[in-house]
């Protein structure tokens, strides 16, 4: 009885095992195209109804259309009168007369081959036996009496055919499944298959192209498809996405399609997609560039540096180096703002934002004499001053722009607004008055691996003024430009 059991046991482990195999290997996706099995009548005139029997096409009045074709010449699209799945009347119109062979300036009847297109169009031609030979409007022939009492007969040629319209681009487009038309990134087949535009990059217009918002969701998850409303990943047709952020990098949808434009990099995407943070895969640092905010010794998309100017996108776009960060953030929004002057955001796609000839991390947004990179990329913790990019007065109140009156109804700036004590060491502290014995072990022990020539004396609270970054790349193989940091 007890090796009995064993064995059911077995039995029952093994079909457990075998088991998720089969539940989870994926249904192959069967993609179906209209296909033409009958036409009836074979020889029709223009004006006339051809009747298609076949499969796959679209029911519906003008849901699915007959494609004439005659070698050498531009198709004629014309939709279906009626139709179900299997079985359509189409009523051949005169711009289809432009198809037929003229001879003596007669046009005479031409042999047409078809192609249905429903929710795809079909894959090949129809083949002669299943193709219709079709003939122009026959002239009407019209009597006359003559002088001595008979009459003679005359054929008056039926109206000419209007000329065809010109193909449309999506018409064009789907002649050419596997071309690009719109440059988006995706097929034309394969824009048409998910209602997208073969003819427009943005079919959405959410500024963000098709293909960069389609390979990006594939990324994130690769059984991802575009859909006509909102998905949980990039999707070409929902316009309410840009400000998603979807990898959860720190960098908008819309931020990392305008860096992947300028990075300039195209197709497959190695850079800025919105599907994962390390495009194109991780970036090693060496411990110590400043560039990793969070010193893991990889840059991410928010860490890495586009345009070289030596601030992360990051920085530049949602953190130090932004306005409004400093407005909002919950540490520092009861700062009031520097109220006498505008500042210009930075741009990441720009390595001279200001066009003074200046990379954007060694200039000085503010004119005090401490670098943006000083005042944004490193914190408050990390220089050991109060600095920030927006304010003149901080760290220092005696820099030569910084404005020491406040204007009616404006609130004073730091250090103006009673933040900082009389007698404390000037440049002022990040944390407490004393830079001195007041220096938390937490700095020494995080930052340990770049303390380099660049780093202030936290000691003495020393002033180093004006400030060149370079030492702070230098360990880390930087080259002034790109560098690692791509």
């Amino acid at each position: 009885m007890l090796r009995i059991l064993r064995s059911l046991s077995f039995a029952i482990v093994a079909a457990g095992l075998l088991t998720p195999a089969a539940a989870n290997a994926a249904p192959k996706k069967v993609v179906v195209y209209p296909t033409v099995s009958n036409i009836k009548p074979r020889k029709i005139t223009i004006g006339q109804q051809l009747t298609v029997k076949g499969a796959h096409f679209r029911a519906g009045k003008g849901k699915s259309s007959v494609v004439f074709y005659r070698k050498g010449q531009p198709v004629v699209f014309v939709k279906a009168d009626k139709a179900t799945a299997t079985s359509l009347v189409v009523t051949i119109p005169s711009k289809v007369a432009e198809l037929l062979v003229k001879r003596d300036d007669n046009l005479v009847a031409t042999q047409l081959r078809l192609r249905i297109v429903g929710s795809r169009m079909g894959k090949a031609w129809t083949k002669n036996s299943r193709s219709p030979i079709v003939s122009p409007i026959k002239k009407a022939v019209v009597s006359k009496p003559t002088s001595d009492g008979t009459s003679t007969s005359t054929s008056t040629p039926a109206p000419a055919a209007a000329a065809p319209p010109a193909l449309t681009c999506q018409q064009q487009a789907a002649l050419t499944p596997d071309a690009d038309t719109d440059g988006d990134g995706l097929t034309n087949g394969l824009e048409l298959r998910y209602q997208l535009d073969p003819c427009l990059a943005d079919t959405d217009g959410d500024g963000m192209d098709d293909g960069w918002e389609y390979w990006s969701a594939q990324q994130l998850n690769g059984a991802s498809v575009p859909y006509p409303g909102t998905k949980p990943w990039p999707n070409p047709l929902d316009p309410s996405d840009p400000n998603d952020d979807f990898d959860g990098d720190g960098l908008t949808a819309i931020q990392e399609f305008t860096l992947w434009k300028a990075s300039k990099t195209g197709f497959p995407l190695v850079a800025y997609s919105d599907g994962t943070q390390n495009s194109g895969g991780k970036q090693p640092v060496l411990p110590g560039n400043p560039l990793d905010l969070d010193h893991d010794g990889n840059l991410t998309d928010d860490e890495r540096d586009e345009d070289g100017d030596g601030l992360s996108n990051m920085v530049e776009l949602n953190f130090r180096g932004e306005q409004e960060w400093w407005k909002t953030v919950d540490q520092y929004k009861d700062e009031k703002p520097y109220a006498i002057r505008q500042f210009s955001d930075l741009d990441p796609t720009n390595p001279d934002s200001d066009g003074d000839g200046i990379l954007d991390g060694a200039d000085d947004q503010d004119n005090d004499g401490w670098s943006n990179f000083v005042e944004a990329q490193l914190s408050r913790l990390q220089v050991g001053y109060r600095v920030q990019p927006f304010n003149p007065c901080l760290p220092d109140p005696h820099a030569a722009t910084c404005g020491r009156w406040t204007r009616i109804g404006t609130d004073a700036w730091p250090p103006f607004d009673g933040s900082q004590q009389v007698g404390d060491a000037i440049p002022f502290a990040a944390y407490d008055a004393d830079p001195g014995p007041g220096v938390t072990e937490a700095y020494d022990v995080t930052f340990a691996a770049w303390d380099t020539a660049g780093r202030p004396d936290r000691a003495t609270g020393l002033l180093f003024g004006p400030w060149d970054p370079s030492p702070w790349f230098a360990d880390a193989g930087w080259d002034g430009k790109g560098g690692p940091q791509g």
